[in-house]
């Protein structure tokens, strides 16, 4: 496997890949992206926070059982 940086942009879904990379672009490849945009950077327990899960059966954890540790 070998790796190739480059940025470009995205026009109608589709990513362009450079000129200079296409002969070594063919087959089966794994895109990975990653966005400049700011809002991108979810805080997760803000989110969560915001929008609680539901456990409708969920019962807490006794003390007990909090800092039962096996041995």
């Amino acid at each position: 496997m070998s790796q190739i940086e480059f940025e470009t942009l995205v026009d109608k879904g589709a990513i362009t890949v450079p000129s200079e990379y296409r002969s070594r672009v063919h087959g089966r490849v794994r895109v990975i992206i990653i966005t400049d945009e700011a809002e991108d950077d979810i805080d997760m327990i803000e989110y969560l926070m915001q929008h609680p899960l539901k456990a409708t059966d969920a019962t807490p954890l006794t003390r007990d059982e909090i800092y039962d540790r096996v041995k």
